[in-house]
């Protein structure tokens, strides 16, 4: 009986395990980054504009119009709830997404949307703060909520507040690259790709003990396409990734986001 019940598991999961969902695949209604044109803020705050880049490939053009509200991180990273509730100062506001502008024959949409979210980052964050805390930053944050299809999506981006002096900026300077060259064409199965990049920032971080060290930001590479299959959806910036299947040649768009550790983000399309 035994024998029997582990070779009907084999056969199920033999059966299924290409119905699993793709990460890397862009089909559905999808937010691929949140970009800040200042990641980080001085100790005296200020104006934060937000763009989302997001993909809605089958949503056949259509206007989506989401809610967002912005506070003090409650420590998400530390299991906190994605929520802004707990604050009586957070600032509430909408956002809207377009997604009619696409390819006029298939109305897919895959690119930064047009509008711009403005966050207005109060001076009182770093208020009662450790030092330590003042110095490596504490993150404000904005939710984004969104229902499609009657299916509820939040998102949500940290903006770091620090009196360090000298403030994170975008990733700027980075390419893809088809098997080893400049990228032009379409991938082909066992093609390999890579995002090369040299951008890291050096910046200084506050230990526990008081002192100061020298850190390289770490970055990491979040990989997108319409069709094809990759090996990994992730990556990190200069490490290969293949394409265990080759993508369908027409409209065959392929997106890199670049992050750092730090709030930067830089979206490639192909």
């Amino acid at each position: 009986m035994k024998l029997v019940n582990f070779f009907f598991l084999l056969v199920i999961l033999s059966c299924s395990k290409d119905k699993f969902r793709k990460v890397e695949q862009l089909k559905d209604f999808r937010v691929l980054a949140i970009i800040a044109d200042t990641p980080e803020v001085s100790s005296a705050g200020g104006t934060v504009h937000l763009q989302l880049y997001v993909s809605d490939v089958n949503g056949g053009g259509r206007t989506i119009t989401g809610t967002t509200v912005s506070c003090i991180d409650p420590g998400i990273g530390s299991g906190a709830p994605v929520t802004c509730d707990y604050d009586s100062t957070k600032q509430s506001s909408t956002y809207t997404i377009n997604t009619s502008v696409g390819d006029p024959s298939t109305h897919s949409f895959t690119g930064l949307n047009t509008a711009i979210l403005n966050v207005n980052v109060p001076a009182f964050v770093l208020t009662s703060r450790s030092s330590r805390e003042s110095f490596n930053g504490v993150a404000y944050i904005t939710i984004f909520e969104f229902n499609v299809d009657g299916k509820i999506q939040k998102f949500f981006k940290r903006i770091n507040v620090t009196n360090r002096g000298t403030l994170n900026s975008n990733p700027a300077t980075a390419s893809v690259l088809l098997n080893g060259h400049a990228y032009t064409g379409v991938p082909v199965q066992n093609s390999k790709i890579y995002l090369s990049t040299n951008d890291e920032e050096s910046y200084d971080y506050e230990e526990v003990d008081g002192s100061r060290s020298s850190r390289s930001e770490k970055y990491d590479v979040a990989w997108f396409a319409t069709s094809g299959e990759l090996n990994k959806p992730k990556s990190e910036a200069n490490e290969d990734v293949e394409f265990i299947k080759g993508p369908d040649a027409s409209a065959f768009v392929l997106v890199s986001v670049l992050r750092d550790d730090r709030g930067g983000v830089l979206v490639l399309r192909e």
